[in-house]
């Protein structure tokens, strides 16, 4: 008798109380993994888990995995560019062998009505690129990965982005401005070769819907994107 009710209770823990642990386990690792992602941003400090961080920027709020709540200046080497804009959004990545493509792809996973207007913007961006930055991403780009960032949110931001390389290496040229209130608003794009002369990312704002892509050129660009005499330093680095 007592033999088969440690057996049972042994059956019970392997049953119940193991999945509940690795259940547990499990929800602190991601738990972790976004706290890892959470900023907090005082003036010219980013204060994260991984410790406290000094850049060129002014601006105050919180940043994290589905959330955006900023008021104040970005970091200048990424572009001159102010806002006052809190948003809660989803992401959704994929690629493809165009920025249509990954598109697409998306929509074809999940449903979303508003990617048919930015489907239909691509052709506009792709116009816009080929006038800003000399590169005809239907001729010479080989393949694409996107996010697509649906959002509800408020505010107003604006920006302009004058060529020089960004924290990620592109040489990103265009202007920003957004004024929304979870309502519709005009096409806003940027672009910029990165510093290889490999790859091109594409940033497109429409409505609710943002739209972050790089596309991997057939053949390298030899009329690379080069970094300003004020991103170096005294022996020609770039800076951090």
């Amino acid at each position: 008798m007592g033999c088969g009710a440690s057996t049972k209770s042994k059956n019970l823990k392997k049953v119940v109380a193991e999945p509940l642990v690795e259940a547990a386990q499990a929800c602190e690792k991601a738990c972790e993994k976004v706290a890892d992602k959470v900023k907090v941003h005082v003036g010219p400090l980013e204060v994260g888990t991984d410790g406290v961080a000094v850049k060129p920027k002014f601006n105050f709020g919180v940043t994290g995995p589905s959330v955006y709540m900023l008021a104040g200046v970005r970091d200048v080497r990424d572009g001159l560019a102010v806002e006052g804009f809190g948003m809660i959004h989803k992401d959704y990545m994929s690629k493809g062998s165009s920025l249509t493509e990954v598109l697409e792809n998306i929509k074809a996973v999940d449903a979303i009505p508003l990617l048919d207007d930015l489907i239909v913007a691509v052709p506009e961006a792709i116009a816009a690129v080929l006038s800003e930055i000399h590169i005809d991403l239907a001729v010479e780009g080989l393949e694409a990965e996107g996010v697509v960032f649906v959002f509800v949110g408020a505010g107003v931001t604006a920006g302009v982005y004058l060529g020089w390389l960004d924290t990620k290496g592109y040489g990103m040229i265009g202007v920003e401005g957004r004024c929304a209130t979870a309502a519709s608003i005009g096409l806003s794009v940027r672009a910029g070769l990165h510093e290889s002369g490999e790859a091109v990312r594409v940033v497109m704002w429409l409505g609710n819907v943002g739209y972050d892509a790089v596309v991997k050129l057939k053949k390298p660009r030899l009329d690379k994107a080069e970094p300003q005499p004020d991103e170096q330093g005294a022996d020609g680095k770039d800076l951090d």
